[in-house]
């Protein structure tokens, strides 16, 4: 007879501006016991990072980053806590997600981009396409469609897959449970574009 699984729930914080509706976040990616801290002004961490499993960062492409973010941010680096970057606000907005990752790298740190945003013809994000393997996960339908990227779109992101590449050389998902490899995923909650994407990420953290 197979004794009970007692293993302890999974330690997440998940932090942003009250612009970013950090609430919002959790609920969609199904984080329901995950720690919220709003960063509208500064924040106390010790009690709560000590202990944390995971530290997730949400930006808004409408609003950006704060100086209470990037105190929190430097807090939970300064101790190697596993992180993330998730990035919403991106439906109507003139500021897309690789404007956001230039931000981060300049303002946080450097990130690594598993995923890019696809749009449709008025701008609007639709989809990702996964550069390692160059598939397409298309929300258009608001169902997960995954294929193949077709070989002109699959060219038009050679620069950032090389550049992917070059940033996990030697690298795995243990890095990424040490906190020395930081992803950064696009979040549009209305399509749930990233939502499953995000929460594999979350998975990984639970195979320590």
């Amino acid at each position: 007879m197979s004794e009970p699984n007692n293993a302890p729930s999974l330690r997440v914080v998940l932090a942003g501006h009250s612009s970013s509706h950090p609430n919002e976040v959790a609920q969609a990616l199904q984080l329901n016991d995950a720690q919220v801290v709003q960063l509208d002004q500064p924040v106390e961490f010790p009690n709560i990072i000590i202990n944390a499993d995971l530290f997730i960062l949400v930006i808004s492409a409408k609003t950006g980053v704060s100086k209470e973010m990037t105190s929190a941010w430097t807090y939970v680096s300064e101790r190697q806590v596993p992180r993330m970057v998730i990035v919403n606000g991106l439906e109507m907005s003139e500021i897309d997600f690789d404007d956001i990752v230039l931000i981060a790298n300049r303002i946080l740190e450097p990130v690594i981009t598993p995923y890019l945003v696809l749009h449709d013809e008025v701008g609007e994000p639709v989809g990702l396409i996964e550069l390692t393997q160059g598939k397409v996960h298309d929300y258009s339908s608001n169902t997960l469609n995954i294929y193949e990227a077709d070989a002109e779109l699959q060219s038009l992101v050679t620069e950032f897959k090389e550049e992917l590449e070059e940033s996990t050389i030697e690298l795995d998902m243990g890095a990424f449970h040490a906190g020395l490899l930081v992803p950064a995923l696009p979040l549009v909650k209305s399509r749930l574009i990233g939502v499953a994407e995000i929460q594999e990420y979350v998975k990984e953290i639970t195979k320590r």
